[in-house]
C-alpha cells in the first residue's frame, strides 16, 4: 500500500466523508455503545484513525471529563473535526480535545499515557498490525482498555474474486486478531464478528462509493479504474452478485475489546481457564 497515496485519497474525501461513510458511522456507533456496559472511567483517551471526529463526539457524552486525543494521518480529516466545534464551545467548553496529525504505525506518545484507546475501521491501514497492537499495549495504563473494529477477510468478497484480488486490502481473520492480541499481552478479549451489506442501483455507483470512502487499495500502479475496457469487465463481474436487481458490496467486521495485562502470571492463569 502506498500510504502517501492513501493520505491523498482521504484528504480528498474529508469534506464529504460524514455523508458518504454511512456504514463506517454505524459500525463506530455500535462499537462505542459497548462502553456503556464496560466498567471504565478513563482520564485520557486516544482515538486512532479518528477521521472527522464523530467518535469523539460520542465519547464526550460518555466521558465528559476525559481528555480526548484524535489521531489521523489525514490533516484534512482533522480540520473537518476541528471545524465542527462552534465558536462558543471553543471558548467556553471545559472539555479537552487534542488533534494529532500522525501515522498509527509511528505513534508519537510516551508509554502508559492512555486509559482507553479506540480505533474504528482504521487498523487495516497499518503496515504491521502485530507491531501496532504491541505499541498500543505499551501506550495503555495498567488496566487500560483497547476497543476496536476492523474489516475482516471476507470484506468486499465481490471484488476479491476479480483479477486475482488486485483491488482490495489483505484483511485479517478473526482468529488472527485473537492471536495478535494474545501475543501482545492483552487479556480477556471479547471478539464479535458481524456482517454488513451495502446495496446500490448499479455497479458504477458502488465503485464510486468505494472511492469516496477509501476502502480499496491505493497504489500508483493501479491508475483509477485502468480504462474503459477494464471498467466494463469489472461492472460485468459485479453484476453477477446482484440481489433483487441491486448491486451488493459485502463487509465482514470484527468488534473487539481487550485489557492491558497486569503481569505475566495473571496472563498465564487466564489463558488456562
Amino acid at each position: 500500500m502506498n500510504k502517501l497515496k492513501k493520505i491523498k485519497d482521504f484528504n480528498s474525501a474529508a469534506e464529504h466523508y460524514d455523508q458518504d461513510a454511512v456504514m463506517q458511522s454505524i459500525i463506530a456507533e455500535e462499537l462505542i455503545e459497548r462502553l456503556n456496559y464496560i466498567k471504565i472511567n478513563p482520564n485520557r483517551i486516544l482515538d486512532i484513525g479518528s477521521a472527522t471526529g464523530k467518535n469523539s463526539i460520542l465519547l464526550e457524552k460518555i466521558f465528559p471529563d476525559a481528555e480526548i486525543y484524535e489521531l489521523d494521518f489525514s490533516l484534512d480529516m482533522l480540520k473537518v473535526s476541528m471545524n465542527k466545534r462552534t465558536s462558543f464551545k471553543k471558548i467556553f467548553s471545559s472539555k479537552k480535545r487534542y488533534f494529532v496529525n500522525a501515522d498509527m504505525d509511528q505513534l508519537p506518545f510516551h508509554d502508559n499515557t492512555f486509559d482507553l484507546i479506540i480505533s474504528s475501521n482504521s487498523i487495516q491501514w497499518s503496515e504491521n498490525v502485530n507491531l501496532l497492537f504491541k505499541n498500543i499495549n505499551n501506550l495503555l495504563t495498567i488496566d487500560g482498555l483497547f476497543l476496536f473494529s476492523s474489516f475482516l477477510k471476507n470484506t468486499l468478497i465481490e471484488l476479491q474474486q476479480f483479477k486475482v484480488n488486485e483491488l482490495t486490502q489483505n484483511f485479517l481473520t478473526i482468529q488472527e486478531y485473537a492471536e495478535i492480541l494474545n501475543n501482545n499481552n492483552f487479556y480477556d478479549p471479547v471478539l464479535i464478528r458481524d456482517e454488513y451489506q451495502n446495496q446500490y442501483d448499479d455497479a458504477l455507483s458502488a465503485l464510486r462509493d468505494l472511492k469516496k470512502i477509501g476502502v480499496t487499495k491505493s497504489e500508483d500502479s493501479h491508475k483509477s479504474l485502468r480504462g474503459k475496457n477494464y471498467l466494463l469487465k469489472l461492472i460485468d463481474h459485479l453484476d453477477q452478485f446482484k440481489k433483487n436487481n441491486k448491486n451488493i458490496l459485502s463487509y465482514e467486521v470484527i468488534l473487539g475489546h481487550a485489557w492491558k495485562i497486569r503481569n505475566a502470571e495473571e496472563h498465564v492463569i487466564r489463558l488456562m481457564k
